[in-house]
């Protein structure tokens, strides 16, 4: 993928030849703490509810016709939409997008805040999601990271439309970029100056990134939080510590880490030990979930009610083996390829690589990130991966529990 610059607008391209779609992303980098949380999301879901020249109905049926897919997301990091279309529909994609971008009039809100407050009671019906909503928000406490579902439903009532549109003029006012691949009919020169003849409004800015001063990456002490839930004979337990991102040498360590205990499937030894040895297990595994700012290092288990302690002791008992005693050299030769197979899978096709690369771009990474992760993986040896067992042992970690009043008493 190639990088250029045009007037202030960061363009990406890959050139796909002989694939019939393009996909395309607009990449807008979150650099500001929301007034409220659930503003981003509901400006997501709000961009195909009406523009100034068309409503919601006349939009959705111009896509639809045109075989346009566009959506809308706002994560942590970053705001993107993203779109795949046929070749041939370019300049029809483009126009269509930047009706939304411009003249969106944001006027259904209020309704939207009611069918999103409905969504998100359903989803923390769910045990494992009011989980994972309660770990989020406390090991981010009091960061924008903690923009959770249980926090966004407190702040819904408070947004108003003046916040919606004060919240997409700050993603205007931070930096951006289009990102495209696929077989362009356009030479790259002709692409390039569309772009700057018609997307001014991608110009990048370089703003204060208010999220990254006010981060204060770390857990003061353990804490073990019980939420009651007697209606489930299963407990929900996970375990967390915040730990380098991936712009940490740790980085490749951490991922070489979580492939071994438990990220890659049937092999790993939480799903080994803990479920096929000890019956521990209807679900486990560990995740190492990088952004910006923070990166999260978890384990997760769904087991009987009565077994919450055990597995506990699981948890405990896998890292010190691997702090004890670093892996042989086939089992890190496993988690090496494995992570470099999956890496390079998910940039296959053009929506992959689109989306790959311009999240590379944004966090700042660099286009060759991916080739030099990879390199990183390889270097990492036996002793780097009893290093990080250690330091997780040694950190202070956040635990939550989900289960009957019953099994937590003694928890």
């Amino acid at each position: 993928m190639k990088l250029y610059n045009r007037k202030g607008i960061n363009i990406l391209l890959e050139k796909a030849p002989k694939t019939p779609r393009i996909s395309m992303s607009f990449f807008f980098k979150t650099s500001k703490k929301e007034k409220y949380y659930g503003i981003n999301s509901l400006l997501a879901r709000l961009f195909l509810q009406g523009t100034k020249n068309y409503n919601a109905s006349e939009l959705a049926l111009m896509f639809e016709n045109e075989c346009i897919d566009i959506t809308f997301k706002a994560k942590q990091d970053y705001f993107k939409i993203s779109l795949i279309f046929l070749n041939e529909d370019f300049k029809r994609a483009m126009e269509l997008t930047k009706e939304l971008i411009l003249n969106s009039t944001f006027d259904d809100f209020e309704k939207e805040i009611f069918k999103m407050k409905g969504e998100i009671t359903a989803d923390l019906d769910n045990p494992r999601f009011k989980l994972s909503d309660s770990f989020v928000k406390n090991i981010f406490k009091d960061h924008p990271y903690s923009s959770t579902h249980t926090k966004i439903l407190e702040d819904l009532d408070k947004i108003t439309k003046e916040d919606i549109l004060k919240a997409k003029d700050d993603f205007f006012k931070a930096e951006k970029a289009i990102v495209l691949t696929g077989d362009f009919e356009d030479e790259e020169e002709k692409l390039l100056q569309y772009f700057e003849d018609n997307f001014d409004f991608m110009r990048s800015y370089d703003t204060f990134d208010e999220i990254e001063d006010i981060f204060k990456n770390e857990i003061e002490k353990d804490k073990i939080i019980k939420i009651v839930k007697n209606d489930v004979a299963q407990a929900q337990i996970i375990q967390g510590w915040l730990v380098d991102s991936f712009k940490s040498e740790n980085s490749a360590k951490y991922s070489i880490l979580n492939n071994i205990l438990g990220s890659s499937g049937l092999s790993s030894r939480l799903f080994v030990n803990l479920r096929d040895k000890q019956g521990l297990a209807y679900t486990v595994r560990s995740q190492y979930e990088t952004l910006l700012h923070s990166a999260i290092f978890n384990m997760y288990i769904g087991t009987a009610a009565k077994n919450i302690q055990k597995s506990l002791d699981g948890f405990k008992n896998e890292l010190q083996k691997l702090a004890d005693t670093p892996p042989d050299e086939k089992e890190l030769k496993g988690a090496k390829e494995n992570i470099s197979g999956r890496l390079k899978y998910f940039t296959q096709n053009n929506a992959q690589i689109t989306a790959t690369e311009g999240y590379n771009f944004m966090m700042g990474l660099g286009l060759d990130y991916n080739e030099r992760f990879i390199k990183e993986i390889n270097a990492v040896d036996k002793k780097d991966v009893s290093e990080m067992a250690k330091n997780l042992l040694s950190m202070p970690k956040l635990v939550v529990i989900l289960a009957p009043e019953e099994y937590l008493k003694n928890i």
